[in-house]
């Protein structure tokens, strides 16, 4: 019970940081005169403070632990999303005629952008009001780096930081944590502003704010920009800012501290071996240039799910590639999706059993995600290949949806049916937090601590009745 209050307390904390958030789209939205659009969005500031203030009345906030952090993680990406729809229900983007329909797409459309998957269903987002747009980025920036991870991790006396940052994947890069996750935000808050100048000044017709917009999306892997084919500033520039949002945080840290070479790990290196080797294989596979193949390698591993080349219909063994890519995902401690190399490179290392303190603790946990990824895959891809599309076609959506990547083959759309679309949701949220996370939260529910409790009973039986045999031999 104290747990829960704890839990629902700093769920309202939490919500009222989420309403001080939304005050820059207002913002936006008064300067426009869009009037619908930015009551909308006060209505979720309005929302978020109110709600947050009574959750933090009537429980008390206190630090948290690992099962409690589990849980809060679980209920953020759940629930806070609730609240972050309601502009999408007020003004009906998707002009959806049914409640329920209203309702499910725009809990699809918010968690896509919290998740930084990407998939949408608003068929023309440049014709949204300005301020709705941004809003729009602004959930996908506040999911995309980790916002709420680093929150909580204020909640977090000193002592305790250290557990928390190896549950849920952050480096230790110095002795003070809590600088070092404001760090985080404030790196990647200077990427979204560097590209935003970036790409304001190569099309001078674009609004500053679709320009802020743009940046956002490539950086965070979300919703998907307009690229045309081609060698060009713009898509030199893409490639870029998605190896940025890709790459390990470390290797950014160790940049800023102008200590470059401590940042090439050998996570880095053989993610950029298998950028290199994939291009090099895809522009036979799929039949395109170099440049090309080396960009969508990148939009694969980088989980940012840009497509112009139409991967849907590139040869079998093409797509097959491709979404292996898509499956291995970026670094860790990024805004990638997918399995994350650092897990691959650990399991390798044990196959060629490399360096003689191998930890054998990180290789089971490694292995352990690797394993509930595929699982979660493979059963998802069977539940939504039912919908009659082929059992490669149904890997690579939900595929897509499992690392964050947003790529569909044209199924993913707003008049698929209700279910498959819960069930995209469900694949878009255990990607984001993973299922482990997920595995751990619901494994501390009463009645698996029933189950965990009545197992050890079991196994002590068996241990004292093979002993009895034993002696009375």
């Amino acid at each position: 019970m104290e747990s829960a209050r704890s839990i629902v307390a700093n769920f309202g904390f939490l919500l009222q940081i989420t309403g001080l958030l939304v005050v820059l789209p207002i913002a936006i939205g008064l300067q426009n005169g869009e009037i619908q659009a930015t009551a909308s969005i006060m209505a979720v500031c309005f929302l978020s403070f109110g709600l947050g203030f009574v959750l933090n009345s009537f429980c008390e906030r206190k630090q948290l632990d690992g099962r409690t952090s589990f849980w809060l993680m679980l209920i953020v990406f759940t629930f806070l999303p609730l609240v972050l729809m309601i502009p999408y229900i007020w003004n009906n983007v998707f002009s959806s005629a049914n409640p329920f329909d209203l309702i499910t797409n725009s809990y699809f459309e918010t968690i896509s952008g919290f998740t930084t998957t990407g998939f949408t269903f608003i068929s023309q987002p440049e014709l949204l009001p300005t301020s709705l747009l941004f809003y729009r980025s602004l959930v996908e920036f506040i999911g995309g780096i980790g916002f709420v991870y680093l929150l909580v991790s204020f909640l977090y006396s000193d002592y305790s930081l250290d557990s928390f940052a190896e549950t849920f994947g952050f480096d230790k890069l110095n002795d003070n944590l809590k600088k070092e996750f404001l760090t985080v935000m404030i790196v990647y808050t200077l990427f979204v502003s560097a590209f935003t100048a970036v790409f304001y000044l190569i099309y001078s017709n674009q609004d500053l704010v679709v320009a802020s917009c743009a940046a956002i999306d490539v950086l965070t892997g979300g919703y998907v920009v307009n690229v045309t084919g081609g060698i060009s500033i713009m898509s030199i520039s893409i490639i870029v800012l998605m190896l940025l949002g890709s790459i390990n945080f470390k290797f950014h840290y160790s940049f800023f501290q102008l200590k470059p070479r401590s940042g090439l790990t050998g996570e880095i290196k053989l993610y950029f071996g298998i950028i290199l080797g994939a291009a090099v294989l895809l522009s036979f596979l799929a039949w395109v240039n170099p440049f090309d193949s080396l960009f969508h390698v990148v939009s694969m591993l980088s989980s940012t799910g840009i497509d112009y080349i139409g991967l849907a219909t590139t040869p079998i063994p093409a797509k097959t590639a491709f979404i292996i890519l898509g499956l291995i995902g970026g670094c860790t401690f990024s805004m990638a999706g997918g399995i994350r190399i650092q897990r691959i490179r650990t399991i390798i290392d044990a196959v060629r059993r490399k360096g003689s303190g191998l930890d054998r603790d990180e290789t089971k946990a490694a292995l352990a995600g690797i394993v509930s990824f595929l699982v979660a895959l493979l059963i998802l891809s069977l539940a939504f290949s039912t919908i009659g599309i082929s059992f490669i076609d149904s890997l690579f959506e939900v595929g897509s949806a499992l690392t964050t990547n947003g790529i569909s083959m044209g199924i993913t759309t707003v008049t698929m049916p209700l279910g498959y679309k819960w069930l995209l949701i469900a694949a878009m949220t255990l990607g984001r937090i993973e299922v482990l996370v997920v595995f751990n939260a619901l494994i501390s529910l009463p009645v698996f601590n029933g189950m965990k409790r009545f197992v050890d009973r079991l196994r002590k039986k068996v241990k004292r009745k093979s002993a009895y045999t034993f002696y009375a031999k």
